[in-house]
């Protein structure tokens, strides 16, 4: 009797392989409405798939490629509908299920991004139960990536969509979270926030390897940390956190960091322009908005240093480099005793302002504090002019201060203040000639000068009247 080779018999079965997708596509995921999505994946190579949509009826096909690669673009619509995607090649199916249409955002940066709502050690979230007893929301979906650093660009993460919980939330960035319901209960759509942060870490880490190259030298751009931690190699976490998401659409970003780059400044402005080209480069969305949060005051090294007030003034000047970009202003919400202010829920709530003023037309919304465009001098006097102070200006407890003044001799002195609509007008009996001015330059002061909307000023200084 002849032997049959099961070997043989069986191998084409060994070989025929599953379709594999990025967990980003999982049960209870979000969609960007109204747009070309991409959905993508491996099977074998050069093989056909065949996608099916719930909210439309078409049947989209496409090809591996040799390697088993393939990528698609799916338009889709404003239904308010639960969802359902289909994966299907001759050998396997795979179907994704509770798919909402919505806006889908991510939020990156360093520990007050991650901060969740139990907080820190002896430092809490104010109104952490307020938004954790509201919580219990379907359309809003949350997906946390894991933190991971890298020296190769990854494909993937271990980590699934979540519905909005009391128990999901615990351990959610707060301010990505108290910006996504802000902008469901304005909308009234679904959305999809996903959190990418990891504490203690530079901006550098964020930033793709190719645009840093192209854009510093050597010694100016590398691992700062005194241990070398990998957390802090350029490029790392680019790499492990957001590389992985770069091919799904997103309606834009958020940004919350700073802390860690207060000893370098000096080019704060220019690396935080130069990561947003990369992130927005790498994803191929166009100019996608770019809303970020300017780092509070604290201590650091003494209240009195500048050492944080120049990194704020670097956070300030990358609002007019960065093309359709926002900051957030928390001069009034800083801690002498803690870099880690604890009213995150408005802080979320800030850059839910941005967006819907912005990027969906929200006109009436007021997205930031008083921000000085224009300045004159008038004889010993200097007339500021501020833009979002439109109805004016309110100082709260007392009179305006930390307002300093300079001439010829760079000898500050305390400035009196007069307001006239959107402008201030400044002076000192004891500079004539005046050729400086400054607010709020030092680590740790508290905000004096709000607009009528009730948002802080930024710390500033006018180095050239």
């Amino acid at each position: 009797m002849k032997k049959i080779n099961l070997f043989i018999l069986f191998f084409p079965l060994l070989i025929s392989a599953q379709i594999e997708l990025s967990n980003i596509f999982s049960d209870g995921m979000v969609l960007q409405r109204n747009s070309n999505i991409n959905i993508w994946g491996k099977s074998n190579s050069n093989e056909s798939i065949k996608i099916n949509v719930s909210w439309n009826s078409r049947v989209y096909k496409t090809k591996s490629d040799k390697k088993g690669n393939w990528i698609i673009k799916i338009p889709t619509n404003n239904s308010r509908e639960t969802h359902n995607i289909t994966i299907k090649t001759k050998t396997d199916s795979i179907e994704i299920n509770d798919v909402l249409l919505g806006e889908v955002w991510f939020a990156s940066g360093q520990s007050n991004m991650q901060m969740n709502f139990k907080g820190y050690s002896n430092e809490p979230i104010k109104n952490a139960q307020y938004l954790i007893n509201k919580s219990n929301n379907s359309n809003i979906r949350l997906l946390s990536i894991p933190r991971l650093a890298s020296k190769i660009p990854l494909e993937n993460f271990d980590s699934k969509w979540e519905i909005s919980n009391k128990t999901s939330v615990l351990n959610f960035s707060v301010v990505a979270y108290s910006f996504a319901i802000y902008i469901n209960e304005t909308l009234n759509v679904p959305v999809g926030i996903i959190h990418t942060s990891w504490g203690g870490t530079p901006a550098e880490a964020w930033t793709e390897k190719s645009f840093l190259e192209n854009n510093f030298e050597k010694d100016e751009i590398k691992n700062h940390a005194q241990n070398k931690w990998e957390a802090h190699e350029p490029s790392f976490l680019y790499n492990g956190m957001i590389n992985p998401l770069i091919n799904y659409t997103v309606k834009g970003s958020l940004w919350y960091q700073g802390e860690s780059n207060v000893p370098r400044a000096k080019n704060y402005a220019k690396l935080m322009k130069v990561m947003v080209e990369s992130w927005r480069s790498n994803w191929n969305q166009n100019i996608f908005p770019f809303y970020y949060v300017q780092i509070a005051p604290f201590k650091y090294d003494g209240p009195e240093n500048v050492n944080s007030a120049l990194l704020r003034e670097s956070q300030l000047n990358a609002m007019s480099l960065i093309e359709n970009s926002g900051m957030v202003v928390t001069s009034d919400l800083g801690d002498l005793n803690s870099i880690h202010p604890s009213n995150k829920i408005e802080i979320g709530q800030r850059l839910a302002y941005w967006a819907l003023n912005k990027t969906y037309g929200f006109d009436e919304i007021i997205p930031s504090g008083p921000i000085p465009i224009e300045t004159k001098i008038d004889g010993s006097k200097v007339e500021i002019t501020f833009d979002y102070a439109k109805n004016g200006f309110f100082n709260y407890n007392g009179n305006l201060r930390d307002f300093d003044i300079a001439g010829d001799d760079n000898k500050f002195y305390p400035a009196v203040i007069k307001s006239i609509n959107n402008k201030l007008i400044i002076s000192s009996p004891n500079v004539k000639i005046p050729k400086m001015v400054r607010y709020g330059w030092k680590n740790y002061f508290e905000s004096s000068l709000f607009n009528l909307e009730g948002l802080p000023a930024s710390s500033f200084f006018i180095r050239k009247l």
